[in-house]
């Protein structure tokens, strides 16, 4: 007997190679971010995912093109960091924002622990990355913590580089630690504090 129901539509179809999409780059973060990028199957992550290998290859063609779009799918939550133009407590206030926003995707946090590492691998594919963000970083923070002393904000004295250097450091050192020990560290609560005891230090009084 033939079915009575209509064919999908192009949307359905289209929608249905999204939530398929999603659900790999969801299995490969966890995959990757527990075992590597070396160490890593595309069988895993297919069978992870609830999808045949030849699933995995029709949304990405290589292992190399999948662990990629994972690392995109990472850098989008700290690109919801916007420089402020009026603040320091503002900027701080973002940080603690997204921080409580990637907190919400642990295996995502894994996966940007097991990044920072192998951005210093040899060879690796994101071998670098790690000090091309941090340059950006420093390109962009310094010069406005620097307007924010002239400004008043920030105590005389204050070097700007080494302020931003203590943010990012205190996420970083602290997503680590939850990385570690995840049942004892809340990282949202631990880097929020650190965050405004910082800012607390370097305010003009």
């Amino acid at each position: 007997m033939e079915s009575s129901e209509p064919p999908p539509s192009g949307d359905h179809r289209l929608a249905r190679g999204d939530a398929r999409r999603n659900r790999i780059l969801v299995a490969a973060t966890d995959e990757f971010g527990r075992k590597g990028y070396e160490s890593t199957r595309i069988a895993d992550i297919a069978r992870s995912a609830g999808v045949t290998d030849a699933g995995v290859l029709h949304h990405f063609a290589t292992k190399h093109d999948l662990f990629m779009a994972v690392v995109e799918r990472r850098e989008e939550v700290y690109q919801a960091i916007k420089l402020p133009s009026d603040s320091v407590r503002a900027l701080f206030d973002e940080f603690i924002a997204v921080v409580r926003l990637a907190a919400q995707e642990p295996d995502l946090l894994r996966f940007r622990v097991m990044l920072t590492g192998a951005s210093r691998i040899e060879g690796h594919p994101v071998q670098g990355r790690a000090r091309r963000n941090l340059e950006a970083a420093l390109d962009t923070l310094v010069p406005f913590v620097r307007t924010r002393i002239t400004a008043g904000e920030i105590a005389e004295g204050t070097d700007p580089q080494q302020l931003v250097l203590e943010l990012l450091a205190l996420n970083e050192g602290i997503r680590d630690q939850w990385s570690t020990l995840p049942d004892r560290i809340d990282y949202v609560a631990v880097f929020t504090a650190a965050a405004n005891g910082l800012y607390e230090r370097v305010r003009a009084r």
